[in-house]
């Protein structure tokens, strides 16, 4: 793990093969160091390792909390600093009713469950599986081990030979691995470069004759945290005959009526769409879901090889899915989501007085625009040197001029940490001379 200060990718990588790429009899583990320099002279590889040799103690990436707090401070080498990298957004990470609801299942159901759910699962799965589709207000939910395997697992699924799966080019990652998968095993792939409704009936009708058609895009997009205009796309992809497969995970739990997310939100109704979920961020436990009928769901049973093949949720956390879905499901809820949004209100109305542009603002992530990469990083840094940790979001996450500072707000965090980031900000944009809005002119 890198530590600010430690030594730099390219140090290790050159005290493990020796110098000039050459094996080290000294340090190499036999048999491993041929595969490390085959893979160090990759063309990708050479140039992310050369430029986090050129940037250590910059990126902050791959870093080591040495201690934390219940008001979101954490320290790292030493320095105290305000955590605006944490997606647990509601803080149930900190809730004793978590706390209690693993501590309880754990003597009944132990640690683990000890084999593929395609063989067996615990009642606790299933209680799960009803709450959330109690709490969503749909037929049923499709538990897997995280949104990656879902999204993984999913799209080949739901296609097949003869489909057209549309993508949306800035949806998470694991949507794309999931359609090379799909793309493999005989769907049609095609990339929508941004979530225009025109542009998915032009890319539709370029693609030709298909059978079925899905479109899989953000709810909430992970980087930015804009929403796309799901209503328009919903409409326009029903109107083709396809459906919307909408990975929600930074949606859940904070976005719409009841934090049902941002397609519910937009949509009044998950009926008609594939709509995935995570219970690692809002929830602050561990997995991803899908939305579905029991009949669908039996179908992704057998067609999910990340099911099939993949570990479960472990029982304890299953019992503190159930336990954040009656916090969900109860009237303190409410006042929980309106104590997170008055927060991120507090902060953007506070980007806005500074004149600071910014993407987001509708569910817990907000992310600065800076734009240059070095920028993007230097500024990062000078934010964590003033006590404020937040996650600098480069190429290739982001557009390559389009570096953003990615602040998530959770609702424990304290208003004088809010207060005191936005200084620090204004501190930060005011001596490196960042982009800010275009005034108007005064009218004469």
């Amino acid at each position: 793990m890198t530590k600010i200060g430690q030594l730099t990718v390219g140090t290790l990588l050159e005290r493990f093969t020796g110098a000039r790429g050459r094996p080290s009899s000294e340090s190499a583990v036999a048999g491993l160091e041929p595969l490390t320099e085959r893979l160090s002279r990759h063309k990708v590889t050479r140039v992310a390792l050369a430029f986090l040799d050129a940037n250590a103690g910059l990126h902050l990436k791959d870093l080591l909390f040495d201690a934390t707090t219940d008001d979101r401070r954490v320290v790292i080498d030493g320095q105290t600093v305000w955590n605006f990298g944490s997606d647990s957004f509601l803080g149930f990470d900190r809730d004793p009713r978590v706390y209690r609801a693993i501590t309880e299942a754990l003597p009944e159901w132990g640690a683990h469950n000890g084999a593929s759910r395609a063989f067996s699962s615990p009642v606790l799965v299933d209680e799960a599986e009803s709450k959330l589709a109690a709490w969503l207000g749909v037929p049923d939910t499709f538990i897997f081990p995280s949104v990656t395997l879902a999204n993984v697992g999913l799209l080949p699924a739901i296609t097949q030979p003869g489909d057209l799966l549309v993508v949306d080019r800035e949806s998470h990652d694991s949507v794309h691995q999931g359609a090379r998968l799909a793309a493999a095993a005989g769907a049609k792939v095609v990339e929508l470069s941004s979530p225009d409704p025109k542009q998915l009936e032009r890319v539709v009708a370029d693609a030709g004759r298909h059978q079925g058609l899905v479109l899989a895009i953000d709810g909430v997009y992970s980087m930015s945290g804009r929403t796309p205009p799901l209503v328009e796309l919903d409409a326009t992809v029903r109107r083709l005959g396809g459906i919307m497969y909408v990975d929600d995970a930074h949606g859940t739990g904070v976005v719409g009526p009841r934090g049902r997310g941002a397609a519910a939100a937009a949509l009044g109704t998950l009926d008609n769409v594939l709509m995935v979920g995570s219970l690692s961020k809002a929830f602050s436990c561990l997995g991803g879901f899908v939305t579905c009928t029991p009949e669908l769901k039996t179908i992704l049973k057998i067609r999910s090889s990340t099911f099939i093949f993949g570990g479960p949720v472990p029982p304890p956390y299953l019992a503190a899915i159930s336990a954040v879905c009656d916090i969900f499901m109860s009237p303190e809820y409410d006042t929980l989501l309106a104590g997170l949004h008055e927060r991120i209100q507090r902060f953007t109305d506070g980007l806005d007085a500074l004149g600071i542009e910014y993407h987001g603002g509708g569910s817990a992530i907000v992310s600065l625009c800076v734009g240059d990469l070095e920028k993007t990083f230097e500024a990062g840094r000078q934010l964590f040197d003033l006590g404020y940790y937040a996650q600098s979001a480069t190429y290739p996450a982001v557009p390559i001029h389009g570096g953003l500072l990615r602040v998530q707000i959770n609702a424990n965090h304290p208003m004088q940490a809010i207060d005191g980031l936005l200084d620090a900000v204004a501190t930060v944009w005011r001596e490196r001379r960042l982009p800010v809005r275009r005034r108007p002119a005064p009218v004469s």
